[in-house]
């Protein structure tokens, strides 16, 4: 879905790290106890914060049951606990860089540093919850990647430009824009450049003015979805994606510019 070069231009630094706020969760921003062994043998205890830690075990004999014991004995200092086998350690990092291919797409390789983890199981643990879920850098969509294939294949049409807008009280708070070409590959990634909108807009101004806006500047715009920062939270935590989003718009708070006839009857958009 994302072309190995994509084009990241004029991206707007506040919209981005409002973005990333609710789209992303960082391992190294978490609080956690990391345990380094060699055949059971500890070479590293340490707390990433280097705060004092109870260490209860004194050699890895079953790392998951090591990694939880180590979480509860240390209740409030860490978010989680990793157990790492030194040579599996290695082994993951040299088997997952070496399956790069220039000529791919970023997010399937993206994809299989976390699928990888599965094939170490005892290797690389992590509690709680197993390391594809809490290593690195996690996106919060509350979908599968397979699931987020199939919904642009479906809605997206090739050759167009989808923007997504948060709101923030009357604000436009994060914005993303994506161009998409003729294999649904994002060769476009980038933010609303909110400097050339016009100025006041009310906010079914600023979506009418940021389609132009996308369709000026990176193509015909195929999909327009804004909402308030907190629907987008609440839509994000959703299993159920188009049940979320008919909520929004159940109670007027989904605006949109175009919309794909595919997509308009599931939204009740009329």
């Amino acid at each position: 879905m994302l072309h190995e070069d994509p084009l990241m231009l004029d991206i707007d630094v506040n919209h981005w790290r409002n973005l990333q706020s609710l789209l992303l969760e960082s391992a190294k921003e978490k609080r956690r106890i990391i345990v380094i062994h060699e055949d059971g043998e500890i070479l590293k205890f340490v707390h990433s914060q280097r705060e004092e830690i109870v260490r209860t075990v004194r050699r890895i004999d079953d790392p998951h049951a090591a990694a939880e014991q180590i979480y509860r004995a240390n209740p409030g200092k860490a978010d989680f606990v990793a157990v790492f086998e030194r040579r599996q350690f290695d082994r993951y990092f040299g088997q997952w860089q070496g399956t790069w291919r220039p000529d791919e797409d970023l997010d399937s390789f993206v994809q299989r540093t976390y699928a990888t983890l599965d094939e170490y199981p005892d290797g690389m643990v992590t509690y709680p919850g197993p390391a594809r879920d809490v290593l690195g850098l996690q996106w919060r969509f509350g979908t599968t990647y397979a699931a987020a294939k199939t919904a642009l294949e479906r809605f997206v049409p090739v050759d167009s430009t989808v923007v997504f807008g948060v709101f923030e009280g009357e604000s436009l708070w994060a914005s993303l824009v994506l161009g998409f070409d003729g294999n649904r590959r994002a060769k476009v990634v980038t933010t609303v450049d909110v400097s050339e909108l016009p100025k006041p807009l009310a906010k079914n101004e600023i979506v009418a003015e940021v389609v132009a806006w996308v369709d000026k500047r990176y193509g015909p715009c195929s999909l327009a979805l804004f909402v308030g920062v907190e629907d987008a939270r609440a839509f994000l935590a959703s299993k159920d994606k188009l049940a979320s989003l008919r909520a929004i718009v159940a109670k007027g708070g989904l605006r949109t510019g175009p919309v794909p006839e595919a997509l308009a009857p599931l939204l009740a958009l009329g």
